[in-house]
């Protein structure tokens, strides 16, 4: 009796269990690991160069503190990225420059660094704007969460960002000179 009951219950558990297998299911886990690959297209290799144009101290010195110049129209452009996917959607774009003379993470510093001249410009910095979104200033310090670029769907698509650069005095007087400034954008891949 024992070892019939014994075996009646090692068989129904090996039904149970062959129950369990049937019904079991699979998880298929896909996805790719990418170098990342996009390339700034400047206009000098992965350099640009925007001209801010010319400017009398007295636009700035009239007008006082927080003076814009006219806004200059320049485009970031990147080839040879991933497609978009469901992981990657977007590129981020960060900017760092020098900021320690303005004071300001939004105006960078000018300096002599192509233009001629002596000594540079004094209370005037370099601001940038994503294009329509002129009163949003963009941080020069490195900060995320600013700009984002849509990756493409055709690899051989060149895909871009649009902004507005200008002086904007923070200081008065403002002195003449060369207000030249680098700027260093990187691509984030998150």
């Amino acid at each position: 009796m024992k070892r019939n009951l014994f075996v009646a219950i090692m068989a129904l558990s090996s039904a149970t269990a062959f129950a369990a297998e049937m019904n079991a299911g699979k998880i298929h886990f896909t996805g790719e690991i990418i170098e990342p690959s996009c390339v700034i297209e400047g206009d000098s290799g992965t350099d640009s160069t925007v001209p801010l144009g010319t400017y009398p101290t007295s636009l700035f010195n009239d007008g006082g503190i927080g003076t814009q110049s006219h806004l200059t129209p320049l485009s970031i452009n990147l080839k040879d990225c991933p497609l978009t996917s469901a992981g990657l959607a977007a590129v981020q774009l960060t900017f760092t420059g020098s900021t320690v003379l303005t004071g300001s993470n939004t105006l960078l510093d000018v300096s002599k660094i192509t233009t001629s001249g002596t000594t540079a410009a004094t209370g005037v910095g370099i601001a940038m704007s994503p294009d329509g979104e002129d009163t949003n200033l963009i941080k020069f310090d490195g900060s995320e969460g600013q700009v984002y670029i849509q990756l493409a769907s055709n690899t051989a698509d060149v895909i871009s960002a649009s902004f507005n650069a200008r002086y904007i005095s923070f200081a008065k007087p403002v002195t003449a000179g060369p207000a030249d400034a680098d700027l260093t954008v990187n691509i984030l891949y998150r």
